[in-house]
């Protein structure tokens, strides 16, 4: 356990390291004033950034000599990042008709750069909710699903960390390649995460043609990638730099894409709504990819589109693991975290609007009354807001789920209206299915030494009856509002939770909801769960008192029914209309 913290911790440090210094880079670039564009593998072209002019002594579409081309370049090349080392001079070996003329050309701030603005700021946009993937996968991951994803992120976000460091030379050559290897990895963790979130559905043999096209297309990747750059700065054969090329390291991300789109076409109904984010979040990131290592709309062009798009995976993907909880990933994004954040951002701007007022409006002669009236409207002013971004967060943000506790506590309301028990639970097992999603509810209700289920709804199979003393029903009777059948030995099973029915005359019964797939309930709905409960509760035992008043009065008129005669004198000596 102690090694399993000290590795997450130092993951986590690294994950903070590299999302901070990506994130800071990103606003720095510096490389070269060009882009080069391998034609074949011994030329390439220069190719103008818009924004950036060009050195002097070149020309849009000059050709470079790459074997002429002195080793420290051809690093560059092969790397060719927006971070290389600000002020760095590199020569390259230009084709002047049959001569060849050496021409020093200087890394420059590439910032100007036609929308380099736009395209730094979806850089950030990526690198941020990459880190948020790994750390969420890495501390709440509970499957190999989640092993899959936290493998994927973490690889993916510090390859992109290291990547931005300002090295060249043979340093430069060695973390190049010790990133190409991460990026390896990456595609490791992503094939595993789908394939773990499919493999119920894969029989042995095919699972083994799975993984073995996977591995196959990621070892040509990796002879592509890692061996090409290699050959390129050690001869100056660049034919694996060459971007059709690109398609073979983008190949192995084809391989779980595929996968994931063949068991969507097989799954049920509520699988197919739980991948289909996931799907379509993974064919724009892998399209994201393709146009990164191969540039068919062009150097500029692709690279743009690859930024743009990727922030658009990013969303879908965690809105995927947060959303639809296509792995097992233990988080409560609840109303406490939504509201921290809209009561910090208006202590924000109550501070901001504060200072504003100080320095543009009262100066530094405002009397102190002044002084303590002006902070203390604004905070009044902005109380208000705060409450006008809590009913927008209720209604929008967690509109399925305001939704369903305005009808549970609409139910609860309700719940004293009802004549009949048997109307009374089936209302409530259809309400609580139909709202909060329950695979599975029961309600039990006292029968002589046993507790009876008198209602059962859904696909998880409750025993028929339970002993007086089980665990479950002997916490329930200590007056407890929830208790999680997680940590009892109860005939009920261990998924979910037991809510008692509860008086003033003592316990009526038990409400017994099973947990949503991959989740537990969060505070709010347990808190909300336990008063529908107590409502069921008193309701029954208005019921029961209101059937024995009859029965009472009945023997009072001497009008008695023998068959109800029974069914009331059990009732009065159970607590339960025997059904």
């Amino acid at each position: 356990m102690h090694r399993r913290y000290g590795l997450l911790l130092l993951l986590t440090a690294a994950v903070v390291l590299a999302v901070t210094y990506a994130s800071v880079r990103v606003f720095q670039p510096s490389g070269m004033p060009f882009s080069v564009n391998v034609v074949n593998s011994h030329t390439a072209v220069i190719v103008p950034i818009p924004g950036i002019p060009l050195p002097k002594a070149l020309e849009p579409g000059d050709r470079v000599d790459l074997a002429a081309t002195p080793q420290a370049t051809r690093i560059a090349i092969s790397r060719f990042t927006q971070f290389d080392p600000a002020g760095r001079t590199y020569e390259f070996a230009i084709r002047r008709g049959r001569a060849i003329v050496m021409v020093p050309v200087t890394n420059v701030d590439t910032s100007t750069g036609t929308g380099m603005r736009w395209s730094e700021w979806a850089f950030f946009f990526v690198v941020v909710p990459f880190g948020g993937i790994a750390l969420l996968a890495a501390w709440r991951g509970r499957d190999r699903a989640a092993a899959g994803l936290a493998l994927w992120a973490i690889a993916s976000v510090v390859g992109i960390a290291v990547s931005s460091l300002p090295l060249d030379g043979g340093l430069g050559l060695s973390v190049q390649l010790g990133v190409g290897v991460l990026y390896l990895l990456a595609r490791v963790g992503f094939y595993m995460m789908v394939e773990s979130m499919v493999g119920a559905a894969l029989s042995h043999r095919n699972r083994t043609l799975w993984r073995a096209s996977f591995l196959l297309l990621l070892g040509a990747g990796a002879v592509a990638k890692l061996g090409g750059v290699l050959v390129f700065v050690a001869y100056g054969w660049a034919e694996f730099l060459r971007p059709q090329y690109g398609f073979i390291l983008t190949a192995s991300y084809f391989v779980p894409v595929v996968l994931l789109f063949a068991n969507y076409r097989h799954a049920d109904g509520a699988q197919r709504l739980r991948l289909r984010w996931m799907l379509w979040s993974s064919v724009v990131f892998v399209t994201a990819i393709f146009l990164n290592n191969t540039p068919l709309l062009g150097f500029l062009a692709s690279q743009i589109t690859n930024t743009l798009i990727l922030p658009i995976a990013m969303a879908g993907f965690l809105y995927a693991v947060l959303r639809h909880r296509v792995m097992d990933i233990s988080v409560v994004l609840d109303h406490t975290l939504v509201y921290g954040g809209m009561t910090a951002l208006v202590v924000g701007m109550l501070a901001a609007v504060n200072s504003l007022v100080e320095h543009a409006a009262l100066g530094t002669s405002a009397s102190l009354l002044l002084q303590v009236i002006v902070p203390l409207a604004l905070g009044i002013v902005l109380s208000r807001v705060r409450l006008y971004l809590d009913r927008i967060v209720e209604q929008v943000f967690f509109r399925k789920k305001y939704l369903a506790e305005k009808a549970l506590r609409r139910f609860a309301r309700h719940c004293e209206g009802y004549e009949h028990i048997e109307e009374l639970l089936t209302a409530a097992t259809q309400t609580l299915r139909e709202r909060l999603g329950m695979p599975g509810v029961a309600i039990y209700l006292r029968k002589g030494d046993t507790y009876t289920a008198a209602c059962r709804e859904g696909g998880i199979a409750y025993p028929e009856s339970v002993k007086i003393d089980d665990a479950a029903f002997a916490a329930a009777r200590t007056g407890q509002n929830e208790i999680d059948l997680s940590e009892l030995h109860s005939a009920l099973g261990s998924d979910g939770y037991a809510f008692p029915m509860t008086t003033q005359s003592g316990l009526q019964g038990v409400l017994v909801c099973a947990n949503r797939p991959g989740e537990h309930y969060a505070a709010e709905e347990r808190k909300l769960l336990t008063q529908v409960a107590r409502q069921m509760g008193a309701a029954m035992f208005a019921i029961n008192a209101r059937e024995d008043r009859n029965f009472i009065r009945a023997v009072a008129r001497g009008v008695l029914n023998p068959e109800s005669t029974r069914v009331q004198a059990l009732s009065l000596e159970t607590g339960w209309v025997e059904n």
